[in-house]
């Protein structure tokens, strides 16, 4: 590891909201001290599992600047206060259920036009070996599987994400109040702001996850994401989603379909899984319709 870590002025700020932990939050940070022809730039792990954890990855990897917090948070919270304390003109959003590509800092810093607010790049597989694994990746990352366009897009993944650190400061207020991709990309565009896409920019998502908790993670994700854009959607909106809703779960999986075939990336798995896609695509839209009914609840606290 090269001493681009240790500076003072990184011209890249990491941050890392952890509430699962290991192993996922230290194959994570692994894999960005493992990243080649890295300009400056320090990783910020915002952590809320514990003290057994933050000691260990404070011991294993020095270079962490750790932001402990002693009650649970959201993770757009956890997000927020990275993002408060980064020192890098870029700020990178990465999940701890991903590792990054060993390119991934230095294609997020030579990726910014003058022009461009945000990058987004590809989610990869990580080749799971259980089937359950793969409905995760198939439901959430089909619009991020390669072949990942290059150029300007409307929507980029929320776990492999980069922005001006001015931009986040801008919205910062807003962050506190659900998931960032709830408003944030149709605010920029709003805003007239750039979002580009750029395959190079790689992360991989990891599994495993047991098929109930996946199920039971995927409506809170729901509710927390449709509750959050309930208060911007007109009422019309909302009674015209609630009519049609029986039909949305048959609509999602023609729309990942499309996206698969189209792609031609992992089409044989994706068959294999396509069983198993059936129920989570009916718990997805539910937990949309308990959302824009009745608000998230306290369904974003429990969102890991």
């Amino acid at each position: 590891m090269s001493g681009a870590l240790d500076r003072l002025t990184p011209k890249v700020s990491v941050v890392v909201a952890s509430v699962v932990g290991p192993p996922f939050v230290d194959d994570c940070i692994a894999s960005l001290a493992q990243q080649e022809d890295e300009p400056d730039f320090e990783v910020l792990v915002v952590d809320c599992h514990g003290e057994g954890t933050r000691n260990r990855l404070q011991q294993k990897y020095p270079f962490v600047k750790i932001f402990p917090q002693d009650s649970r948070k959201t993770i757009p919270e956890l997000r927020r206060i990275g993002v408060e304390n980064a020192r890098g003109d870029f700020v990178a959003i990465i999940e701890e259920h991903c590792t990054a590509a060993k390119n991934w800092v230095n294609t997020i810093a030579n990726s910014f036009d003058p022009q461009v607010a945000a990058i987004g790049g590809t989610v990869q597989d990580d080749n799971y070996v259980r089937l359950r694994d793969w409905v995760t990746y198939f439901v959430e990352y089909n619009a991020y599987m390669p072949p990942m366009p290059q150029g300007n897009v409307y929507d980029l993944p929320g776990n492999n994400v980069a922005f001006r650190k001015e931009i986040l400061l801008k919205h910062l207020s807003q962050l506190k109040e659900g998931y960032w991709e709830a408003f944030l990309y149709s605010r920029l565009a709003e805003e007239g702001a750039i979002l580009k896409s750029v395959p190079a920019m790689v992360v991989y998502h990891r599994g495993p996850f047991p098929y109930g908790y996946y199920l039971g993670q995927r409506y809170l994700f729901s509710r927390a994401y449709a509750g959050a854009r309930r208060k911007v959607m007109p009422p019309g909106k909302r009674f015209i989603y609630t009519l049609v809703s029986p039909a949305l779960p048959a609509l999602l999986l023609a729309r990942i379909s499309a996206r698969v075939l189209q792609k031609k990336h992992r089409v044989g798995k994706y068959v294999r899984t396509f069983p198993l896609l059936i129920p989570a695509a009916v718990v997805y839209i539910a937990g949309e319709l308990m959302g824009y009914l009745f608000g998230p609840g306290d369904a974003l606290m429990k969102v890991e």
